[in-house]
């Protein structure tokens, strides 16, 4: 996993988009309801920028939890175990395969 540098909240929704793009990922923006998740991993990176709301992501192997808000990008390398709680959310999700 890796935390970028934090961007100003408020940067608008397209060019974190492009980007995302630049870096190879499939980028759009999405809205989500309060949930959770049950440890899992991806067979692909995952790219995150936080519009609205609070994320947080726990690595299981490392016990660590962390906690993004608006303007904070993180990335999530493939094969990475993870669980999620969040909610409301908005943010942009990039895929990279």
């Amino acid at each position: 996993m890796s935390v970028a540098t934090t961007h100003e909240p408020g940067t608008p929704e397209d060019q974190m988009i492009e980007e995302m793009a630049r870096d190879g990922f499939e980028a759009a923006a999405k809205d989500y309801a309060s949930g959770m998740s049950e440890p899992h991993q991806h067979d692909y990176d995952v790219c995150l920028y936080i519009l609205e709301g609070e994320f947080r992501l726990t690595e299981v192997e490392k016990s660590a939890v962390h906690r993004f808000g608006p303007g904070d990008k993180v990335c999530v390398h493939r094969g990475t175990v993870h669980a999620e709680e969040y909610g409301p959310l908005r943010m942009i999700v990039g895929r990279r395969h």
